[in-house]
Parts: structure tokens; C-alpha cells; sequence
């Protein structure tokens, strides 16, 4: 009885991966297929946002919605772009100290906010996110509001980015995805579904909430940090509000039920303006409809088509067994 249990949660988890080992496969032969660099470009986008946008997810988590996400990633970018530009330090330890130094700030900008709750605290985080932007461009080494220039590169070509890239990513959500799975993760999903009852039962909830919030900001430094190596220049308008409500629609309309909603959700809204560039001023529009589309055709989230599609399929075969002659007991008779 056990070995049958334990062959069927094997499976069930072996299915569940399936998913992720596409996507890693799908990732690993593309160089392969397109030597264009255009592409292995937003390929590498698309995974630098996919980083973003899982650790966004790790904060939500405990039942914030942050959205600050955009200004944790500029504070991993310029603290790794000043690093490796001011003092000569090897990629390694810029990305490091860059998703370090995000996490040290999420921490001690959320520790006097984070027991306020659901509005309340997505309206700080607002305000932290503009507050953080316009502070970066105080600074004349950081480049003020010009933006920081010649910042050495992470790789020699875009072919060796592009891996480094994939083994960041590998690396990031495996370990956001193992969080996710330990009793850090359940409890956190505890303290989301009731706050009261978790402290009830004697949870630290201030503490864990700072531990996702933390923990998410960590994989958005790296992934900025990251990011700058590979792009050599930075300005402070691409990490404004905007650009942390565009990690926050990943995460909804991809599925933030799952882990792999923000995945899915980054994929598919990173190339559709790609895509639509042949349309020109149109292209905006196109990502709009998709929207549309999602909310109106998936009203839960993308993630969730496989149980849409077995539900109406379930439906009708229940309608057709209940018809006359349609194969239920009825029929029989």
C-alpha cells in the first residue's frame, strides 16, 4: 500500500515537472536554432523578467502585493553597474552584492510597513517604488537622471550571456520554487489565507513576512544586477512604476496560484510586443486585446486552461450520458 502511494506521488510530481523541463529544453537548443542576436536578446529579457517576476510572487506569498518589484531590480542594477564600473569587480561578486543590497533595503524599508495590510500596504510600496527611482538619480555616480554609461560587460559575446543567463534562472527559481515547497512557504500561505489564526497558533507573522519580502527582493536584485552587466547602461526612467506593474500583471494574468503562471505570464508578454512590431503604432494594442482575451476568455489565469478544458469536457460528457440513448442508465432501460 505504501510503495503504491509513494509510486503515485513519484508520478504526480514527475507530471508536474513536465512543464518546467520543456521550457529548460526549449531554452537550452535556441541558440542552436537562430543564430539571429536580435532574438537570444529578448530571450535573455525574457528570462531576466521571469526572475522578477517569480520572486514577486514569492512576496505574494504571504498575501502582499507589492509594488516595488521594478525599484529592487534598479537598486541590484546600480549597485552592480557602480561596482563593476567604479571599482573593477568581477561579475560574480557585482551580481551577488547587488542582490544583496536589494534585500538589506526591502528589509529595512519593510520593516516599519509590514504589518499594514492589503491596500494599505500596496499603496507604501507605491510609494517607496517612485521614492527609490528618484533617489537613485540624486547621486553623480550613479549618473543622475542621464543614467549610468560603459558599465564592463558581463560575457564577451551575447552567446555566452545568454547561458550565464540560463543558469541564473535555472538556479533562481529552483530555489524560489524549493521555498515555496518548505514549511516557510505553507506558512506563509497560512498567514495570507488568515493572519489572526496564525498568530493564534504562535507564528511570528512579522517575521515571515519579512522573510518573503526578503527573499523576493533578493532574486530581483540578482536579476538586475545581471541585467545592467548585460546591457552596459542604465537610466532610471525604465524603472519606474510602470515597469513594476508590468511584473504584477505577469504574475495575475499567468496564474499566481501556481509557480509557473509568472513564468508563462512573462513569456507570452514579453513577445507579443516583439511580434506586433511589424504592426507599428498598432502594436500596443495588440498586447491590450490579449489581455482582454485573458480576462474574459480565462477568467482565472492562463495556468489554469488544462482544468477549463477538462471541465467542459467533463460537462458534456455528462450531458450526453444523461440524454435518452446516451449511454447513461436511462438508455439502458
Amino acid at each position: 500500500m505504501q510503495n503504491s502511494l509513494l509510486s503515485k506521488n513519484v508520478v504526480a510530481g514527475g507530471k508536474k515537472m513536465i512543464p518546467y523541463a520543456i521550457l529548460l529544453i526549449g531554452f537550452l537548443i535556441i541558440p542552436a536554432f537562430t543564430g539571429n542576436l536580435y532574438w537570444l536578446g529578448v530571450c535573455i529579457i525574457i528570462m531576466y523578467r521571469m526572475i522578477g517576476s517569480a520572486g514577486l510572487r514569492t512576496i505574494f506569498l504571504s498575501g502582499y502585493v507589492s509594488f516595488a518589484q521594478g525599484a529592487f531590480v534598479a537598486l541590484g542594477a546600480y549597485c552592480a553597474g557602480v561596482l563593476a564600473k567604479y571599482f573593477g569587480l568581477p561579475p560574480v561578486v557585482t551580481i551577488l552584492a547587488g542582490a544583496v543590497f536589494a534585500t538589506v533595503v526591502s528589509v529595512l524599508i519593510g520593516l516599519p510597513f509590514v504589518r499594514l495590510r492589503g491596500t494599505y500596504y500596496s499603496m507604501a510600496s507605491m510609494f517607496f517604488c517612485v521614492a527609490i527611482v528618484n533617489f537613485i538619480q540624486i547621486f553623480k555616480f550613479t549618473g543622475s537622471s542621464r543614467g549610468l554609461f560603459m558599465i564592463p560587460p558581463l560575457a564577451g559575446n551575447i552567446t555566452s550571456t545568454y547561458y550565464i543567463f540560463l543558469a541564473l534562472t535555472v538556479v533562481s527559481l529552483a530555489a524560489m520554487y524549493r521555498f515555496e515547497a518548505s514549511r516557510i512557504g505553507i506558512t506563509l500561505r497560512a498567514i495570507a489565507q488568515s493572519h489572526d489564526v496564525a498568530s493564534s497558533i504562535g507564528i511570528n507573522e512579522t517575521f515571515y513576512r519579512l522573510l518573503a519580502i526578503g527573499f523576493g527582493s533578493f532574486f530581483a536584485g540578482l536579476a538586475g544586477a545581471a541585467f545592467a552587466l548585460y546591457q552596459t547602461i542604465l537610466s532610471p526612467m525604465n524603472y519606474g512604476m510602470g515597469f513594476s506593474i508590468w511584473f504584477i500583471m505577469y504574475m495575475f494574468i499567468g496564474g499566481e496560484q501556481k509557480f509557473l503562471g509568472p513564468l508563462i505570464g512573462t513569456i507570452i508578454f514579453v513577445l507579443l510586443p516583439e511580434i506586433g512590431r511589424g504592426i507599428g503604432a498598432y502594436a500596443p494594442y495588440l498586447s491590450a486585446a490579449a489581455l482582454l482575451l485573458v480576462a474574459y476568455v480565462f477568467p482565472g489565469d492562463i495556468t489554469g486552461l488544462p482544468e477549463l478544458i477538462k471541465d467542459r469536457r467533463m460537462k458534456r460528457s455528462g450531458l450526453n450520458a444523461s440524454r435518452p440513448g446516451g449511454g447513461g442508465s436511462n438508455g439502458d432501460t
